[in-house]
């Protein structure tokens, strides 16, 4: 949802987690008519569109193997597209939408100098981010029908930050409380606090229908885990305690994507999450064609995952996976509370 590309080292510290007996996935390079063209692709819908962006500052969208290039402007920060194949993103520092050719600015709150910025999009139109009141401080909106709707914020703090909606308009994201930033959820149109790791600080990345969270949390000052929540909003940390990880994305199967790494942002490899098991994609990719997959950011209802890697001749790519095996998913856990919560660390223990 909110990231730049850069090239990064493929590093040989990281822990291999445990390969499959089967190829699971197919890779599809998004843009094989330009392979020294440095490209990522930041978010799929579950109409099968994804949506991208080169090194060269151009926007395009994929669908039926085809490459569609967004007349938006030039080094625009393309951040969700939905099933009707509506873009967000953000331009020169304001929230823009695309649909049907034409690029429309999303605008502020009524009588605030500070502009606004765009990180989601459901199945509604409803438009997800942040807009600056007129005191300067950052809250997380909805926007849509010509309306701006403020959140609100956490305990009473100044600021938060919206980044994803689902198709309900529940909406996660990150606000300021007493003890640091925390990841949210809204329920019945008012945030939920789902509190953080030992460090204090959370953030709410993605969201699916169910209203599970994926997101990321501070475990030391330098390390945080990707976390899931459960549907009682108890956030169960799925991460490798020494490496850093961050969750990008979540369908509403509860297979969460992001990547893992060393805690100094370096080297990183994507992952899925299956059977609620942290699993690097890279071992469930064919190995002889080359690829290292370094973060993977979005995943669909059907298991179709996008996201960033280095391709064999060693510039980074747009990739798209699809699964080609039932891909086992993570199943009742996620469906119950937290008297399952007890059996994380177990998990966690046998993953590697």
């Amino acid at each position: 949802m909110k990231r730049s590309l850069k090239c990064l080292a493929l590093g040989l510290m990281l822990p291999v987690l445990p390969a499959h007996a089967s190829v699971l996935y197919t890779l599809v390079d998004l843009m094989p008519e330009s392979p020294l063209v440095n490209s990522g692709a930041r978010a799929i819908s579950d109409a099968g569109h994804v949506l991208g962006f080169t090194g060269d500052g151009e926007s395009f969208v994929y669908k039926n193997n085809s490459v569609s290039w967004l007349s938006v402007p030039r080094y625009a920060n393309p951040t969700g597209i939905n099933s009707s194949g509506v873009v967000v993103g953000n331009s020169a520092g304001r929230g823009i939408v695309y649909s049907n050719g034409v690029t429309q600015i999303i605008g502020g709150f009524s009588g605030s100098p500070y502009s606004s910025v765009a990180y989601g999009i459901n199945d509604a139109g409803q438009i997800v981010g942040s807009a600056w009141n007129a005191e300067g401080n950052q809250r997380a909106t909805i926007a849509g029908n010509g309306s701006l709707t403020d959140l609100g914020t956490l305990n009473g703090g100044q600021w938060s930050a919206g980044n994803a909606i689902n198709n309900s308009g529940q909406v996660t994201g990150e606000s300021q409380t007493p003890n640091g930033g925390h990841a949210f959820i809204t329920r019945n149109g008012q945030m939920v606090d789902l509190g953080a790791f030992a460090w204090g600080v959370s953030r709410g990345y993605a969201i699916n229908d169910l209203g599970q969270v994926a997101g990321t949390s501070y475990v030391t000052n330098n390390e945080k885990h990707a976390f899931i929540t459960t549907l009682d909003d108890h956030m169960v940390d799925i991460g490798l305690s020494g490496y850093s990880s961050e969750a990008f994305g979540i369908n509403n199967a509860g297979q969460a994507v992001g990547y893992f790494g060393d805690n100094f942002g370096g080297s990183k490899r994507a992952f899925v999450t299956l059977n609620g098991v942290m699993t690097d994609l890279n071992t469930l990719i064919a190995a002889n064609i080359g690829w290292t997959l370094m973060t993977a950011y979005d995943v669909n209802n059907s298991g179709q995952i996008v996201g960033v890697g280095i391709a064999a001749n060693g510039v980074q790519r747009a990739f798209l996976l699809n699964p080609i095996a039932a891909v086992p998913i993570p199943g009742a856990i996620w469906l119950f509370g937290s008297a399952l919560l007890g059996l994380v660390p177990l998990r966690l223990r046998a993953r590697f």
